[in-house]
């Protein structure tokens, strides 16, 4: 197994993609990924490496910001190609995702059985992964989750993956497919392998010890109505301490978590409505108790992070990283993006991702949070 990965800051978007394609070629490509800064013609980009790199899935998304070994960067295009003979990989494409997503099911799970996974087994989970690129400002994440679990019975088996950005706009993503590229959807790749892999996610916030209910929600649009029985902004601004006016200034600083079991999936919040709703990043469901989160020290938890990863991949050769925007755009606040690039590259010989609008692992949606695949291999 070998990987090569290639970042160019070329404006030009031909030259560009030209830059790539010369650069991660190699032999017996099983997977090429590509991440696009919204400043390039992503339909150019994905028809030109797909082309390029006909007898391989190909699959990219626009960014809020490429990460590689060399920091976290912006209007760039990054691409990695995955060369193994021990790796059988298919990725199948969900189109129109608010209307009939259910209908893929067999697509779903004949893209499985074609790699050697069982989606009816449920023992499958070390056996191989899901990459999953979704679009990001389509809020159907959760949505096409379920369909996708709901062909996989092992619900240890994971899909990591982040959603698609384009850059500050919040407007269009685009993710893409062996050349095409759409807007509504998702892109499922499996993957079946014999080689050391782990996924890991992880949130640099911890629990305060302040909680309230979701009494009334709107769970497809993501809107609490109600916390407590009481208007969801007064009640949030009275639980967490500080003026109600003043509440959108802490919402990604002490962001909503969900526990489940003993993990915690956060949820953004990110307007607040004239009825005093709340809308949010991800799904909150009625009758959830939800902590207000606090922050730690990114360092720290990056290096507990690696560690960990570490110590289950100790051959650990690749990292593909998911990063929520607004960590992003935290790390470059605090002066932080230099220091944890450093960390990276203590442990990650390659380094491989973008800055995503929301992030997903296993079955789960959610915001402020880093999912990460880790691969290892001998030389």
């Amino acid at each position: 197994m070998h990987a090569k990965v290639y970042y160019s800051k070329n404006k030009n978007t031909q030259a560009a993609v030209q830059e790539i394609i010369k650069k991660i070629d190699q032999e017996n490509i099983k997977l090429v990924m590509f991440f696009v800064s919204p400043i390039y013609d992503f339909e150019y980009v994905s028809k030109e490496i797909h082309n390029k790199f006909s007898n391989c899935e190909v699959i990219g998304a626009t960014t809020a910001g490429e990460i590689y070994n060399k920091g976290f960067d912006d209007d760039g295009l990054l691409a990695i190609s995955i060369s193994s003979k021990e790796m059988k990989v298919k990725s199948i494409m969900i189109e129109s995702g608010n209307q009939h997503p259910i209908l893929y099911k067999d697509q779903l799970s004949e893209a499985m059985k074609s790699v050697g996974l069982d989606p009816n087994s449920s023992n499958i989970s070390r056996q191989g992964f899901g990459i999953g690129l979704f679009n990001g400002a389509f809020c159907l994440e959760e949505k096409l989750l379920s369909v996708i679990y709901a062909v996989i019975k092992d619900y240890d088996f994971k899909i990591v993956g982040g959603s698609a950005g384009d850059g500050l706009n919040f407007k269009s993503t685009l993710i893409s497919h062996n050349g095409k590229a759409i807007h509504d959807g998702c892109v499922v790749t499996f993957v079946k392998t014999d080689m050391p892999f782990y996924i890991k996610k992880e949130n640099i916030f911890t629990q305060s010890g302040k909680t309230m209910i979701a009494t009334k929600v709107n769970v497809r649009n993501r809107v609490i109505y109600e916390l407590n029985g009481k208007p969801a902004s007064t009640e949030y601004a009275r639980v967490l301490g500080v003026p109600e006016r003043d509440l959108n200034k802490y919402f990604t600083i002490n962001p909503l978590g969900r526990m489940i079991g003993d993990e915690i999936f956060i949820a953004t919040p990110t307007e607040i409505g004239p009825d005093k709703s709340i809308t949010l990043f991800a799904q909150i469901l009625p009758n959830s108790i939800v902590d207000i989160l606090e922050p730690t020290d990114p360092k720290a938890v990056l290096h507990e992070t690696l560690s960990e990863v570490k110590e289950n991949v100790p051959n650990l050769k690749l990292v593909i990283a998911f990063n929520c925007l607004l960590r992003t755009l935290y790390f470059k606040e605090k002066k932080l993006t230099s220091d944890l690039t450093n960390i990276f590259n203590q442990y990650v010989p390659l380094l491989c991702g973008f800055s995503s609008y929301g992030e997903q692992f296993g079955k789960f949606h959610m915001n402020e949070t880093l999912t990460i695949l880790a691969l290892g291999w001998n030389e």
